[in-house]
C-alpha cells in the first residue's frame, strides 16, 4: 500500500459520513401519502384493495416511500408506497408480523389533489 493510499484512506476514516439522500417527495407522493395515510397502520390495511400477486418489476428494485411503521406493536406491519405516474397507479408493499407476510396491494387509482393555492381554507 503507498503512503498515498494510506493518507487517503485515514483522511476518509477522520471525515463524517454523509447522512443516507432522503427519499423525494414531490407533491404528487405528498398527495398520495396524504390520502391513503388514514388507511394504514401497524395492525394492517383494513380496506378491501385488490391484492396483487405479482408487481411490476421496476418497483421491486427499491424499498418504496414510508407510508407507516410497526409503531410500538411487536408483531405490526409497516407499509411503503409505490407510485407508477406514467400508468397513473399506487401500489402498498405491507411487510410485518410475527410469520413475516408479505402483501401487495394495488393497482390503486392515483389520487388527485388541489394545489395549495386552490385549497380552501379551513
Amino acid at each position: 500500500m503507498s503512503v498515498l493510499t494510506l493518507v487517503f484512506l485515514l483522511q476518509a476514516l477522520d471525515s463524517p459520513l454523509a447522512p443516507p439522500a432522503a427519499p423525494t417527495h414531490d407533491a404528487t407522493i405528498a398527495c398520495v401519502i396524504a390520502r391513503l395515510k388514514p388507511f394504514a397502520s401497524p395492525y394492517g390495511i383494513q380496506q378491501a384493495w385488490p391484492k396483487m400477486h405479482y408487481w411490476p418489476r421496476e418497483l421491486q428494485q427499491s424499498l418504496g416511500t414510508p407510508l407507516s411503521d410497526m409503531g410500538h406493536v411487536a408483531d405490526g406491519y409497516q407499509q411503503f408506497l409505490h407510485v407508477d405516474t406514467r400508468a397513473r397507479a399506487v401500489y402498498v408493499v405491507e411487510q410485518g408480523g410475527f410469520a413475516g407476510t408479505f402483501k401487495v396491494y394495488g393497482p390503486l387509482p392515483l389520487p388527485r389533489c388541489a394545489p395549495a393555492a386552490e385549497t380552501p381554507p379551513l
